[in-house]
């Protein structure tokens, strides 16, 4: 059942959502930005893993473990179980789940339009925009409001947005907040992840440069008094309405982490990532036949999307 198969991803993904918040500020201080905001793979890695049918379910199809009783646990586990509890309610929850995705994704896609439209008259920027071909807008006062230091720095930064593809990072959130747009702690995840995101990119541009430091957080104050005008999925250099400046300014200042503690925290968030994946497909409730068809169907989807990004 759709209704059934959504809740449980979107449990699986809040469950995780509250992990990260947990861990990034220790993680970020361990290994840097980078890593921390790697971190937010436990998200999807939790979600999808709730597609699966569960460990019971796995083990019930050997004829050695036929007998084993496939008990989910109490209380809304077991009611979560049961399509029984949803058959009535299924059309009008699927049909408001619909509408709210439809009107979200509407909303996504009327504020990128308007950003596209103030980007051709030069009123927004500096920003990347685009998914199959990114590229670089800026305000029409670009020069005279950045000296030639500054747009070095710009320039540099979103070059390594392009690099580490974080403009299709910020539509697969945009898809993940449709998608689980009646979940707040989804859409929590996703300011946060944009701020992780621009600490990782700004981490990433002032490795091994030290000195850059500085003036970088001095054009990165400056662009913010100025304020930049940017859209939902576009990297932007310095948006007043989203980034709180300082945070960023105050990573900045901090020294950047060994390759043995970076190392490590890499390892730790991989370990988290299958960990997460584990402990979900071990504990979700049971599915029922139509539940784990259903769920077949989406994690065949999410690898043919995966494969083709």
């Amino acid at each position: 059942m759709f209704v059934l198969t959504l809740l449980r991803a979107q449990i699986a993904a809040g469950l995780a959502v509250l992990a990260v918040l947990l861990l990034r500020g220790p993680v970020r201080r361990l290994a840097g930005p980078s890593v921390a905001y790697g971190l937010w793979a436990l998200v999807p890695a939790a979600a999808v893993s709730s597609l699966f049918p569960t460990l019971a379910e796995f083990l019930r199809q050997d004829s050695l473990f036929a007998a084993m009783p496939t008990r989910a646990g109490g209380g809304w586990l077991r009611a979560l179980s049961d399509d029984g509890v949803w058959r009535g309610w299924a059309p009008g929850l699927a049909a408001a789940w619909f509408a709210g995705a439809v009107s979200l994704a509407l909303l996504f896609g009327w504020g990128e339009a308007r950003f596209r439209r103030l980007a051709r008259l030069g009123l927004a920027g500096p920003a990347v925009i685009g998914i199959a071909a990114p590229r670089l807008v800026t305000p029409h006062d670009y020069t005279e409001r950045f000296t030639e230091t500054e747009r070095g720095f710009i320039r540099r930064h979103e070059r390594t947005h392009m690099l580490r593809q974080d403009h299709l990072a910020n539509l697969m959130i945009a898809v993940v907040q449709v998608v689980g747009w009646f979940n707040p702690l989804i859409h929590l995840a996703a300011a946060i992840a944009r701020l992780d995101q621009e600490a990782a990119c700004d981490a990433q541009v002032l490795e091994g440069r030290p000195s850059d430091r500085r003036p970088y957080a001095e054009a990165l104050l400056k662009a913010h008094m100025q304020g930049t005008r940017t859209g939902g999925l576009a990297c932007a250099w310095a948006p007043a309405n989203r980034h709180p400046l300082e945070l960023r300014l105050r990573l900045l200042a901090r020294p950047e982490p060994s390759l043995r503690r970076y190392v490590v925290g890499v390892t730790t968030v991989g370990a988290l990532a299958v960990l997460a994946a584990a402990a979900v497909w071990t504990l979700a409730p049971r599915q029922s036949p139509r539940t784990a068809g259903v769920a077949a169907v989406a994690v065949a989807g999410v690898a043919t999307t995966s494969v083709s990004a």
